[in-house]
């Protein structure tokens, strides 16, 4: 299925119907190709921004140069060539002209990325983007491996392993970093900033989420608090909570919960799947949705980015009643039933909305 050449799979209509979202089958073959081939992880993803930016239409003078000066070659290889009917001719020196036009397009965006031959380049950040329901892995350029949830964005300068090593994350990722004592990693979050040499760790920051949370499986990470001015040394299998501030409230909850600053924070043990001795808080990264007394208006959130549904929350009196569940393939009506033999609510699904109520 892979091309063994860039340009080629530039061409091939199913990537690039991946690339854009247009077509939910190619979507789910190449991101089914990506989990299945982590080492090509890398090298689809910058090509996938290529056909983006080729999308979006580069201003080039130089294409147009191109074009008029292949238009004039054309021109004079029709003088020298066997009469055609002209709409023969006119068909097909179009049909040159196009392709010209989008290869040149392509080689230019493959510069403008590769290279960041454009205006203001040391200005412009690199970024990785998930939809709800999506998942990406990433491997950066000093060799650690990022895999980034749904509904999530990383960035980095272009500058990333020269004198640093420093990302901002909005949502929430696993990362394993490639260790480099010279050279510090650095996870900044809105409330935290998270400085490792080399470890394996999760960090959950969510714009709309109540709490932020990093959770250490290996190694060893250091946390700068941002609003308490502290610093924190977690040890594996450790975690930090601490809540948004100002908590963060949603506009599909009909009132604000009145308990939210009830769950614990400060540094707690990493949770324990009882089924599979697997750590909740990085469940994720296998597939598998899971949470242990989980108010749920945040279970709702998880649901949110995990099926790609939007939620709304008739009665906020439901907001804080607490769920366990662990679930890998299951479908959004399947977790929403097995949580109302837990604590009852009823639901009603049209379209990608689904309504709670009492």
């Amino acid at each position: 299925m892979l091309h063994p050449n860039d340009e080629e799979l530039l061409t091939d209509e199913s990537f690039i119907n991946f690339c854009l979202d247009q077509n939910r089958a190619d979507k789910i073959k190449w991101t089914e190709f990506i989990e299945n081939h982590p080492s090509e992880a890398a090298r689809l993803d910058e090509l996938r921004t290529i056909v983006i930016l080729t999308r979006r239409g580069i201003e080039d003078i130089e294409l147009k140069n191109q074009i008029a000066a292949l238009e004039t070659k054309i021109d004079r290889s029709e003088e020298n060539t066997v009469i055609q009917s002209a709409p023969t001719v006119k068909k097909r020196r179009l049909q040159w002209i196009m392709a010209a036009a989008s290869l040149t397009v392509i080689a230019g965006a493959a510069v403008f990325y590769r290279t960041g031959n454009h205006a203001q380049p040391q200005t412009r950040s690199l970024s990785y983007v998930t939809q709800p329901a999506e998942k990406k892995s990433i491997t950066l350029p000093d060799g650690s491996t990022v895999i980034l949830n749904a509904g999530s964005k990383l960035f980095m300068e272009p500058s990333f392993g020269g004198n640093d090593r420093k990302v901002r994350l909005e949502g929430e990722a696993f990362f394993e970093v490639t260790h480099d004592p010279s050279k510090p990693f650095k996870v900044e979050t809105p409330q935290m900033e998270i400085k490792v040499l080399g470890t394996v760790f999760n960090v959950k920051a969510y714009k709309e989420d109540d709490l932020a949370e990093a959770s250490l499986v290996s190694g060893s990470i250091e946390l700068s608090l941002k609003n308490e001015h502290k610093t924190i040394t977690l040890h594996p299998n450790e975690k930090y909570v601490l809540h948004s501030t100002p908590p963060v409230t949603t506009a599909r909850v009909a009132a604000p919960s009145k308990t939210k600053r009830t769950a614990k924070e400060g540094i707690l043990p990493v949770m324990i799947d009882k089924i599979d001795a697997s750590i909740i808080e990085v469940s994720w990264t296998k597939d598998k949705l899971a949470f242990v007394d989980e108010p749920f208006g945040e279970v709702l959130k998880r649901l949110e980015r995990w099926y790609g549904i939007r939620f709304i929350l008739e009665d906020p009196s439901l907001a804080d009643n607490l769920y366990t569940g662990s679930f890998r393939k299951e479908s959004v009506e399947d977790v929403l039933s097995a949580l109302q033999f837990s604590k009852p609510f009823q639901y009603k699904k049209q379209d990608h909305v689904i309504t709670i109520f009492q």
